[in-house]
């Protein structure tokens, strides 16, 4: 709010004032709302400031879009305001004033009298931010409506919504609000609530509103990868507690290089903290010195060392494990910058005789440069933890990649890019500008038309390939936009990489007005741009807002929109690593997809793998359910994917009243199935819960579009019941047929891999442990039995032995597959396909199975693998095995060729395409598809 500098009483103002228009429409909630324009000069917005008799209350700029101002002929309709005020300390009516910031001139003629009643900010009481919701209550002596509603204020005084809070008694509200999205980024803000009516009542709670909103306790795995241990309420502390630990070190000066190492960081580290702005003194800094870097890092540079060396500190700072070089070119700096190569070491400083400008520096130093890579880095920069990672890592996650580019945010924690379009205009779009660049569809990988050359990462090989930033548009300005789209005129692709963050003082450089200095580029360079890349940008679509979800992703043909209970978490389940590679398949037939999970949870590790892979994920506190993306996002998607009976039960209606989508329905398993087989396997008589299951599930089926199943056995249990065949498609599940590196002697012991939340996993252990282990014990004694899997029940604790091992959750499923001299699956109810036996296949490892187990793999009794079910035949396949290396590897030989010719991603996605096809939906035959290769 504007501080009082000069008396805005009534006497105050000029004599002779300019003519303005302008109206006080109302005050409510703490705001005032108006409108105001200076005819003379229609197109600028002016500051209007809001007082009464005795002081300045607030002020705001009037720029704010109303149709109705349009519609009467007051300029482009740009005037209107919404200014956050303070109650004015008379009270009473009072009498409010608006007039122009600059000038002191009043605006409206008449005056707006308001009714002020006595602060009572005492009756707000904040109790506690929880789930994204801040809750608390509100006493308000002699007010008895049922509801009592209040803007909610952001710290820029901008209305960001409307809220109510409940009567609970007489003069007695509680609320539980949510926290508008905007303010969820991780930062601190303030949230003000200011009372509707004429109630003079407001209060505002400062806190950090986290952009994820999952308990700590779930995200404790995830701890260690970038970012996540900042989430903690205790972050604070043990960061305090690291600085005053890497302090003692260096104080200690035990060993000097060590001592070298850690006086340099804490230094760049403080040099950050301090920032740039009124820097006057450099202490000396050094840059590692890398005999073979992987990165070469590009900084053109002219004057504004204070810039310069604020950005190399960063680079100090910020944990990659990628090596770098730096090479600065100063083009004719006339200030301390010609002491760089004094103040920071080992940074290689390029000196230009003559001037050449942004464009020709880069070139010229790229010529320089010994990564494989090569970054452009502006000088105006601060860059984090992982950024340089990140992008290399696009590079080896998706083929074909000829540029990765960073988020850029800027320094007020703001989106300033989340990558650019180039609409049918020509005319470029930073997307996300001012954004939460936590929000999810500024937080996945995608192709984008361009990436700003602030920070952008090229393969040093493509770089000399295309010839590096076109000479045509020297000095500056378009010139990493036209790289961008010859790159992919090459035959790359351009992608935005979310997780390399850079914060960006956007027009530190160059400044930012277009009619002067280097700035004036931007203007002559829009036409040279267009001319030449007309082609490539004209179907882009028209500049909207309401565009941009259709536009801005590049090299999607359809969108789909998957739904699931949960996040999918590969290494704890088959089923989550169906989901990633039926998102893969997608992807490769030509879609962007997204995801929602029913629990709106975000998962750390598991969703940033996915928005890494190239998939939008949906989570709180940016949409609240299911049926929320469906009512705001319902009109992008051509096809809904929905996987589980009991998922699709839930949200099938909402899927069809708000889309005009195809729906794929991937029954995961038949339950119905599952269920009966478990009933007859525990010899039940009572089968009225599976066929009530049956009713339920078949008649789903015939409200969608197509039905993706595992098993083929499976389809005809459908068919035979719905008798329909021409909807019914075989999911295709894709095998990687890695094989092993343990040869047979070095393994020992049978293992079985589950989870134990389904339930034909415990039926399977407690058959294996007392039917099938006391007769193996006496043909195989002192083999032994590993039990692998998540959520492991407390009754298997009374089958430990030395021959029963209780093993637990496994990080990487290799652990398994490289010490187990076969795998076995006793499986006696259940339905789908394995995927434990998959992945077995995959390996190589030969294994023993019962015929459900076997169900839709392809593998063979005998031949790539043993199919058994009595106790005493599964006793003598496992001899049969275990004890004869030759037959071992015969099996595991079949087994492997069995993987790689009926499980290969490229047959997967042919089969993904056949039931596209089916429902109407045809991929296109040449597809520019970000695909993930994980």
């Amino acid at each position: 709010m504007s501080k009082i500098k000069k008396d805005r009483s009534a006497d105050a103002f000029p004599k002779d004032p300019k003519q303005f228009e302008g109206h006080i429409d109302r005050y409510e909630g703490g705001v005032i709302t108006g409108w105001a324009w200076d005819p003379e000069l229609p197109d600028k917005p002016i500051t209007v400031e809001v007082f009464s008799s005795h002081e300045l209350l607030g002020s705001a700029v009037a720029d704010q879009f109303r149709p109705d101002l349009k519609q009467q002929g007051m300029g482009n309709g740009k005037h209107g305001f919404q200014a956050k005020v303070k109650a004015p300390q008379e009270g009473g009516k009072v009498e409010l004033k608006i007039s122009d910031a600059e000038s002191g001139t009043p605006i409206a003629a008449k005056a707006f009298e308001v009714e002020v009643q006595p602060q009572q900010n005492q009756g707000i009481v904040f109790e506690e931010l929880a789930w994204g919701h801040l809750q608390g209550s509100i006493r308000i002596g002699g007010y008895d409506e049922e509801h009592l509603g209040f803007n909610l204020i952001g710290e820029n005084g901008d209305v960001l919504g409307q809220a109510s809070a409940v009567k609970v008694g007489p003069g007695h509200y509680r609320f539980n609000i949510p926290v508008p999205r905007e303010l969820c980024d991780g930062g601190l803000h303030a949230l003000t609530l200011s009372l509707l009516g004429n109630v003079n009542a407001e209060a505002t709670y400062v806190d950090v509103f986290p952009s994820i909103l999952t308990p700590w306790e779930h995200l404790a795995s995830s701890a260690r990868e970038l970012n996540y241990s900042s989430l903690s309420r205790t972050a604070g502390y043990r960061y305090e507690s690291l600085r005053r630990q890497l302090e003692n070190l260096e104080a200690s000066k035990s060993t000097p290089q060590v001592t070298a190492q850690i006086a340099n960081l804490m230094l760049a580290h403080q040099v950050v903290l301090e920032g740039y702005e009124g820097r006057k003194k450099f202490p000396k800094l050094s840059l590692p010195k890398v005999a073979k870097p992987d990165v070469s890092i590009v900084i053109p540079v002219h004057n504004k060392l204070e810039l310069t060396y604020h950005c190399l500190a960063s680079l100090i700072l910020a944990w990659n494990k990628a090596s770098f070089e730096v090479i600065v070119v100063d083009d004719c700096s006339t200030d301390r910058t010609t002491e760089l190569p004094e103040i920071v070491e080992n940074v290689n400083v390029i000196v230009n005789e003559h001037n050449l400008g942004f464009l020709r520096n880069c070139n010229k130093a790229a010529k320089q440069a010994r990564g494989e890579y090569v970054v452009m880095l502006n000088n105006d920069t601060e860059v984090t933890s992982g950024w340089l990672d990140e992008m290399i890592t696009t590079f080896q996650r998706f083929d074909g990649v000829g540029m990765a580019g960073s988020k850029l945010i800027y320094p007020d924690g703001k989106l300033q890019e989340a990558g650019g379009i180039v609409w049918g205009n020509g005319q470029p779009w930073n997307l996300g500008n001012r954004g939460n660049p936590q929000a999810p569809e500024w937080n996945y990988a995608r192709q984008a038309d361009y990436l700003s050359g602030a920070s952008l990462m090229v393969p040093r090989k493509i770089w000399e390939e295309v010839g590096g930033f076109s000479d045509e548009f020297a000095p500056a300005y378009y010139e990493d936009t036209d790289l961008a789209f010859k790159i992919r005129d090459y035959g790359y692709k351009t992608v935005y990489a979310p997780y390399s963050v850079v914060v960006h003082f956007e027009g530190m450089s160059n400044g930012r007005d277009e009619s002067q200095g280097v700035k004036k580029n931007q203007v002559i360079n829009a036409p040279k741009f267009r001319a030449k890349w007309i082609d490539s940008y004209m179907n882009n679509g028209q500049p909207s807002f309401d565009n941009v979800p259709f536009h801005k992703d590049r090299g999607v043909a359809y969108r789909v929109l998957l739904i699931d209970y949960a996040v999918p978490r590969p290494d704890h389940d088959a089923g989550s690593y169906a989901a990633v590679q039926e998102m893969r398949m997608l992807q490769a037939n030509g879609f962007k997809v997204s995801f929602v999970a029913e629990n709106m949870a975000h998962m750390g590790k598991y969703t940033d793998a996915l928005q890494k892979m190239g998939v939008e994920c949906f989570y709180a506190p940016f949409q609240t359910s299911v049926e929320q993306v469906l009512q705001s996002r319902g009109n992008e998607f051509d096809v809904v994917y929905i996987t589980r009976f009991d998922v699709a039960e839930r949200h099938l209606p909402a899927v069809k009243q708000h889309t005009n989508a195809k729906v794929l329905f991937n029954n995961a398993d038949l339950h119905f199935l599952r269920e009966l087989r478990a009933a007859l396997a525990a010899n039940k008589s009572d089968l009225s819960g599976p066929l009530a299951t049956r009713d339920r599930e078949l008649g789903l089926m015939r409200q969608v579009d197509g039905i993706l199943s595992y098993n083929p056995t499976e389809h005809a249990v459908i068919a035979s019941h719905n008798l329909k065949t021409d909807n019914l498609y075989i999911t295709p599940w894709v095998l990687d047929g890695r094989g092993h590196r343990t040869p047979f002697k070095e393994r020992s012991g049978l293992a079985f891999l589950g989870g134990y939340r389904h339930h034909p996993n415990i039926d399977a252990v407690e058959f294996f442990v007392e039917k099938v282990m006391p007769l193996l014990r006496k043909r195989l004694p002192g083999v032994a039995f590993h039990i692998y899997g998540s959520h492991m029940p407390d009754s298997f604790k009374k089958y430990e032995a030395e021959d029963v091992i209780l093993e637990g959750f496994v990080e990487s499923l290799d652990d398994v597959f490289e010490s187990a001299r076969l795998m076995v699956a006793p499986l006696l109810s259940g339905a789908g396909i394995k995927g434990k036996v998959l992945e077995g296949m995959s390996a190589g490892v030969p294994q023993v199975l019962t015929p459900v187990a076997a169900e839709a793999t392809g593998l063979t009794h005998g031949v790539s693998a043993m199919i058994v079910e009595e106790p005493q035949a599964w006793v003598e396949a496992i001899a049969e095995l275990y004890e004869d290396e030759k037959r071992w590897q015969q099996v595991s030989d079949n087994a492997l060729t069995l993987a790689r010719s009926n499980y290969s991603f490229d047959n997967g996605i042919k089969g993904m395409a056949k039931a596209l096809e089916g429902v109407g939906v045809y991929p296109p035959n040449r597809k520019k598809s970000l695909i993930s290769q994980h």
